[in-house]
């Protein structure tokens, strides 16, 4: 009985040990991101003009701010605050007058190159008013931006192609299945490339490996 069972577990591990191992799909593929990334010196701007003053400059620069939308048809109100500029306890000796208000107004401007930013500036200056303004970050035509992407988008995918290149052993060593676009704001925010005056592409490309 004892020789029957050890003969018994011998063929069991016999058989066990010829049992084929299941291939794995996912070996006979490759994925890879591809990245470019493009300066742009010629890029518009976002702009943030603010007049903060007293009210009876309110109105002239209503009327020098609808003169200036009519070179830059962007230009929107996004702020309009009128205020007291006296402290609460000023309120009691004095009677208020028009005088003592503050009016703030904020528009967003987007002008297309540095000629134009400059010319705001004096214009503004030459105007004699108070004024902040701000770069809030690049701007691109829409037509251009598109025709840009197109371009980035192929660059990184020639990015991509010369990752398979190398890790497949060669071109032709594999066949493309699948292109997905990734957020091109990786691993930066969008900060970085406003600021930076660049744009982006990323692109996730799977490939299948071939036998060639």
């Amino acid at each position: 009985m004892n020789a029957w069972v050890l003969a018994a577990l011998l063929g069991a591990a016999t058989l066990s040990g010829c049992q084929t191992r299941t291939a794995n799909p996912e070996e006979d593929y490759l994925q890879v991101i591809g990245e470019f990334e493009q300066p742009m010196p010629e890029a518009g701007y976002r702009l943030s003009l603010t007049y903060n003053g007293p009210m009876n400059l309110r109105q002239e620069f209503i009327h020098w701010a609808d003169s200036l939308r009519e070179e830059v048809p962007s230009m929107m109100l996004t702020n309009d605050n009128t205020y007291f500029n006296y402290m609460p306890e000023q309120m009691a000796k004095e009677k208020i007058k028009p005088s003592m208000f503050q009016t703030s107004m904020t528009y967003n401007i987007v002008v297309p190159d540095s000629a134009t930013y400059g010319r705001i500036i004096q214009s503004v200056l030459d105007n004699g008013f108070p004024f902040n303004l701000n770069v809030s970050g690049t701007f691109v035509e829409p037509a251009e931006k598109q025709k840009l992407q197109q371009e980035l988008m192929q660059k990184a995918l020639d990015n991509a192609k010369a990752k398979l290149n190398f890790l497949s052993g060669g071109e032709g060593k594999y066949e493309i299945v699948g292109i997905e676009e990734m957020d091109n704001m990786q691993p930066y925010g969008p900060e970085y490339y406003e600021f930076n005056r660049k744009m982006a592409s990323r692109v996730k490309v799977r490939a299948r490996l071939t036998s060639n």
